[in-house]
């Protein structure tokens, strides 16, 4: 684990004002109410960031990559950070929060919950980190997307090129994976209901050639007008760092990325207070 000290020279190295950011991101730890809204008001600090494909690995190992830091971020390294932040006060906390969301057990590349809906979704709604929030937000208009993983179909992403990197054939999950979602035509109709903080995953339609649904993840804040933005870290070419945009620019940024690959619906989940976790994981 990283001291304090290396930690805060990584705070130092954020994009923006050097002498600003750290405070800010500092002060929201401790001054705003844990769960979402200290995601919100932590990451706010991250925004221009870099983007950086898989910025985080195990500091050893087939990954070298440091396990936290704040100067680059690939869309899934940005909002586990965002919810590890969102229950910690210091960032030595938010470092063994973040170990705990990534990986099942001792850090390692195989340990990681590389597959989000049928690993790293279940994994952190069990450990409270994340709380399913679609029902209650969409109500009516929710859809229940499911991918069902199988050795033959592990077989045939192998065969197209797509294998998970670093995670071993024995360790790729299998059985029907289940996740509420809102269709996109109705998520700006249901985007009031929104928490500050909430999780938002992109589920596409389901391929048998690709490792999973989920091809995108932000983090929803609440602008000065109420209106719901989503701050991501975007691999957009010209663009490729940690942006915010309103939510429909939001949808038509996905619905344009993969244009043969179309997107099915969008999963949102609460960041609930996990403080109780942290201090456990302090101890």
């Amino acid at each position: 684990m990283l001291a304090f000290g290396a930690l805060a020279a990584l705070l130092l190295a954020a994009p923006g004002d050097r002498g600003a950011a750290p405070r800010g991101l500092l002060a929201a730890l401790s001054a705003a109410p844990a769960g979402g809204a200290r995601a919100a008001a932590a990451t706010r600090w991250l925004v221009g960031a870099k983007y950086r494909r898989d910025p985080l690995g195990e500091g050893a190992g087939p990954d070298p990559e440091p396990r936290f830091r704040l100067d680059a971020f690939d869309c899934q390294t940005f909002v586990e950070t965002a919810i590890a932040l969102g229950s910690s006060r210091t960032l030595a906390e938010a470092a063994r929060a973040l170990d705990d969301i990534r990986y099942e057990g001792t850090p390692s590349l195989p340990a990681r919950h590389h597959e989000m809906q049928a690993q790293w979704i279940p994994a952190n709604l069990a450990r409270g980190w994340i709380a399913e929030a679609t029902r209650e937000i969409a109500d009516e208009r929710v859809v229940l997307l499911a991918r069902t993983f199988t050795a033959a179909s592990w077989t045939e992403v192998h065969r197209a090129g797509r294998a998970v990197w670093g995670l071993p054939r024995d360790r790729e999950p299998l059985g029907r994976f289940e996740t509420w979602a809102v269709l996109p035509e109705d998520l700006e109709a249901v985007a009031p209901r929104i928490p500050e903080g909430a999780v938002v995953l992109v589920l596409r339609e389901d391929r048998v050639d690709r490792p999973t649904r989920v091809s995108h993840v932000g983090l929803v804040v609440i602008g000065p007008e109420g209106e719901r933005l989503v701050r991501h870290a975007t691999s957009t070419r010209g663009v490729e760092r940690v942006i915010e945009e309103p939510l429909s620019r939001f949808i038509a940024r996905e619905a344009r990325a993969y244009p043969s690959w179309p997107v099915a619906g969008f999963a949102i989940y609460a960041i609930p207070d996990s403080s109780l976790r942290v201090e456990a994981l302090s101890r």
